[in-house]
């Protein structure tokens, strides 16, 4: 992944966790679409899937890694903006992203209409949102529109565009912006503003913090709102701001 990855990495310590096992393969150089591919597996394992029920795919923020452009362009990931900002987009394998959402719209009248998006418009189209003349070009009239808006699977962007999204979510933004809060105010109250990693690390984790430190440490730290700063005693923890 880089230095910025390498660094992320020797900050947390982390180690490599998978969702399933890769087939042995040789080295690839440092961007290739199997590191990218790794790194994001790493950070994906983090994501707590008990605390939505097992209900939404691993989601990760895109400043917690970069370099995404080849799997995207490979249908193996999608984007997906979360409202946390313009440039805090969420990354998802697509594999578990389709399997949520069907699951979440079993049973539903509107379950058959978005396999047929998933199928044919999210499928062939790595866009982050669509127009309504690209919907009705992909033959999605406006009542499919409406329907889809209600199943979760679209947000309203503006009058004639909608961005991609999963049913649910919503629950994992509220989890994620109190975690990133309550993170960054165990480090505020510190003396100097600062905390040792190990230290972070063998408190208990602070109310709001139900994400998981490790995964909340990767998003302060890829949307620089932490800087980890080498000492004799370890990474040490600072807030980015004056």
């Amino acid at each position: 992944m880089g230095r910025r990855r390498r660094l992320l990495c020797d900050t947390l310590g982390a180690k490599r966790r998978r969702l399933e096992p890769p087939p042995p393969e040789e080295p690839r150089p440092d961007g290739s679409p199997a590191s990218v591919e790794a790194a994001l597996r790493d950070v994906a394992a983090l994501f707590p899937r008990g605390l939505f029920g097992d209900a939404l795919p691993p989601l990760v923020l895109r400043h917690q890694l970069y370099s995404l452009n080849h799997l995207r362009d490979e249908g193996r990931i999608r984007l997906l903006h979360l409202g946390l900002g313009a440039d805090a987009l969420g990354v998802v394998f697509m594999e578990p992203y389709k399997e949520k959402v069907l699951a979440a719209v079993a049973g539903t009248p509107q379950a058959g209409l978005v396999r047929r998006f998933l199928d044919s418009a999210v499928a062939a189209c790595p866009e982050l949102s669509y127009e309504q003349s690209r919907m009705r070009a992909l033959g999605f009239e406006d009542g499919d529109v409406t329907q889809l808006v209600a199943a979760g699977v679209l947000t309203v962007r503006d009058a004639g565009s909608w961005w991609l999204a999963v049913p649910g979510v919503g629950r994992f933004v509220r989890a994620f912006v109190r975690g990133r809060q309550a993170l960054l105010g165990a480090v505020r109250r510190s003396r100097h503003r600062e905390v040792l990693l190990r230290e972070l690390r063998q408190r208990r984790a602070p109310p709001g913090a139900r994400l998981g430190v490790g995964y909340l440490l990767h998003d302060l730290l890829g949307a620089q709102l932490l800087r980890s700063v080498p000492t004799a005693s370890g990474p040490m923890l600072r807030l980015a701001e004056p």
